[in-house]
């Protein structure tokens, strides 16, 4: 490189883009991106997914059958296998043979070149006197090219991007860039929690000198991750307005009213949870609370007192479901239990021919309940004197979306609601922001739905099992996989395959089959669910469109084809739809698991029936991710973190986020300044506008 190119390069800032690297062209560049990388300082939080330990060579000859090693051979021939989709390579190690196999890699054979030396990271097993090595880090060198020792970070990858490539990007990238990451954490904190600091940190994430420093940079970046996340829902939790919230009425005439209409008495849990609402209630402070409670525990039922409490107080409720289905059924139950006390509840969704009507009512304030979707959140929806929001299945919506709710009325006491438990620790830190009520048990008779999984050659016995319930009366639903990775119940590959079974099975006699699918116009949904609840149908074939709130108390047995294809809440959501009335329900995982974590999450179906134990199985299994929802909630997620094997720099750095609140309530001191801009660039994204500002 010339010196004029040297010197440009010494004044590249972190938030340069990438492209401006050499060998960073735009093809490369498009892959960077759907990695999330876009500039220098992105690639810095693009962390390795593990290291693989080159600082320790092992000759073939010194291999030990099922350890793991790193090896240096020379490629002597290379051989796919076009019908069994299997790579074989063949290497040497002066007189000693090494075989490595890849599967369904065909694209890997143009790599392994004959006469170039590799090297090799991954379990050795013996077979037939020789050593084999299956899908093992690799390394390709060039006759010029030095390897990379000691620990040596593996990257995700994207499209054609190659590891080599990475790794070496890295190691160009990294140590230059790292000394410019600032450190937002305050010296006094770093000190006292005995943290090294970030720019380091960012460093050894990377390129470790030892196995010691990796750990000890993990756990600055993961404190880091926990910290973020406590000030941010700390500081959303802070956001109640100096100007006070209006008190609702939870002990006036249409509440107790309400609860004297029940057929049934309340739980002990709905009691324990409605004494906890009650009381913010009572106060002018606006209430922000998490409902938890498993399917079928009775959280509609407290959901409804908290509104009548509205109502008594002179003031409007809304009730936000995640679809239009749920919210139809949920507008149906609503207007059955409030029925005697001769309520009017309003129905507002996107496709509402009546909309028009609906809003006008709501800006008038003639009608005090309403129960719709997102439809609500619409700036041309208005309210005359909002004061309950409750927003059904919280992980379907996010921060951003529960705030636009409450800036309908002024400063609205709300209760968020989910059937997706997650262990309490993490339901304090995710939903930091609000207060924290659990429904424990299931309501009196209530039995837990036997669960069995077969595989695809057993299947007859679950619709054996379906024919059976039919003939006794009972109903039933066969819930079709996921055909694709991102296939969801809108998902046209779900809906086609609901279609295709639904056809093949209206060809058996013996029973009626009916047809539910995202894909279909609202009207023929509600229809379809109309006389499913009315029997006219014996057996739903559906898509996962029926995961929450579809309640069907005569429907006894679920199907759940290729049930390995879905998660466990959501296999406990689909669980929850059978067993709701007097009879036992049954349900049936039909799946052949590929996978060690497949096999997993089927097992724990079979094992356990509460909400709570599953989602500590699915963090176990999955990590925290996916299960806490932090793309809807809307505050940067865990990267590193896992708030079960890094439960103690969890509750530190809650502890830190409380006493830095607490110490500075608007971050005036100079040192916390960093540290604000960090969180508020979390934020910005969680809140609209008019919420921070």
């Amino acid at each position: 490189m010339s010196a004029k190119g040297a010197d440009s390069r010494a004044s590249w800032a972190a938030s340069d883009l990438v492209t401006k690297w050499p060998g960073v062209g735009p093809s490369r560049a498009r892959e960077l991106e759907n990695l999330g990388v876009r500039t220098f300082e992105d690639l810095l939080g693009l962390w390795p997914h593990r290291h693989m330990d080159r600082s320790v060579i092992t000759p073939v000859e010194m291999l030990r059958d099922q350890e793991s090693a790193t090896v240096r051979a020379v490629i002597r021939r290379v051989q796919y296998d076009r019908f069994k989709q299997l790579l074989r390579v063949e290497l040497e190690d002066g007189a000693w043979p090494l075989g490595a196999v890849f599967f369904h890699a065909a694209w890997l054979q143009k790599q392994f070149v004959p006469g170039q030396e590799a090297w090799l990271s991954g379990k050795a097993e013996r077979r037939g006197g020789k050593f084999f090595m299956t899908h093992p880090d690799f390394q390709i060198l060039k006759p010029t090219e030095q390897p990379l020792l000691g620990l040596v970070p593996v990257y995700p990858l994207s499209g054609s991007l190659k590891q080599s490539f990475m790794q070496r990007l890295m190691q160009d990238i990294v140590p230059r860039f790292a000394p410019q990451v600032g450190d937002p954490v305050p010296p006094d904190v770093q000190q006292e929690e005995g943290l090294m600091g970030r720019a380091q940190a960012v460093l050894y994430q990377h390129f470790p000198p030892s196995q010691d420093m990796l750990e000890a940079s993990r756990k600055r970046l993961v404190f880091d991750e926990f910290l973020r996340i406590a000030l941010a829902v700390l500081i959303m939790h802070r956001l109640d307005p100096k100007i006070p919230g209006l008190a609702q009425n939870p002990d006036g005439p249409a509440a107790r009213a309400f609860v004297a209409s029940l057929p049934f008495t309340l739980t002990p849990g709905q009691r324990k949870a409605w004494g906890e609402i009650r009381r913010d209630l009572k106060s002018q402070r606006p209430m922000a609370r998490l409902l938890q409670g498993d399917v079928g525990s009775g959280k509609t039922v407290v959901a409804i007192l908290a509104m009548l409490a509205a109502v008594d107080a002179g003031h409007q409720a809304a009730f936000m479901a995640p679809t239009e289905l749920l919210a139809e059924q949920q507008w149906q139950v609503l207007n059955r239990f409030l029925g005697p006390l001769d309520l009017n509840c309003l129905l507002l969704t996107g496709r509402d021919r009546r909309a028009g009507d609906a809003r006008e009512a709501l800006q008038q304030g003639t009608v005090p309940l309403v129960v719709g979707t997102q439809a609500l959140i619409a700036e041309r929806v208005g309210f005359s004197k909002l004061g309950v929001v409750v927003v059904d299945e919280q992980h379907r919506f996010g921060v951003k979306q529960r705030a636009r709710l409450s800036l309908k009325g002024v400063y609205p006491d709300m209760l968020v609601m989910t059937a997706t438990p997650i262990p309490r620790t993490l339901a304090l830190t995710v939903y930091g922001d609000l207060e924290v009520s659990e429904i424990s048990g299931l309501p009196p008779g209530r039995k837990p739905v036997e669960t069995v999984h077969i595989s695809h050659k057993e299947r007859k016995a679950a619709y054996a099992a379906v024919m059976a319930a039919v003939k006794r009366g009972e109903q039933a639903y066969v819930v079709c996989p996921l055909v694709g990775g991102d296939d969801d119940e809108e998902g046209s590959g779900s809906a086609k395959a609901a279609v295709d079974l639904a056809q093949g099975m209206e060809k058996l006699p013996g029973w009626r089959v009916g047809l539910l699918h995202g894909k279909m116009a609202s009207k023929e949904k509600t229809e379809a669910m109309a006389r499913f609840r009315a029997r006219e149908i014996d057996v739903m074939v559906t898509t996962t469109i029926v995961e929450v709130g579809v309640d069907v108390p005569n429907a006894t047995v679920m199907v759940i084809e290729d049930a390995d294809r879905f998660g466990l809440a959501q296999l406990h959501q689909l669980r929850g739809r059978v067993g709701r009335g007097d009879a036992p329900g049954q349900c049936f995982l039909i799946a052949d698991p590929k996978t060690e974590q497949a096999q997993d999450r089927l097992s724990a179906m079979v094992r356990y029936h509460e909400g709570i134990r599953l989602a500590e199985e699915d963090l176990r299994i999955r990590g925290p991710g996916e299960i806490l929802g932090m793309r809807q909630h809307g505050v940067t997620g865990f990267q590193l973190a896992n708030p079960i094997k890094d439960l103690e720099w969890l509750q530190r750095a809650r502890q830190v986020a409380r006493r830095l609140i607490e110490s500075d309530p608007q971050f005036s001191e100079s040192g916390h300044q960093p540290l604000w801009q960090w969180v508020r660039e979390a934020l910005d994204d969680a809140m609209p506008a008019q919420v921070l500002h």
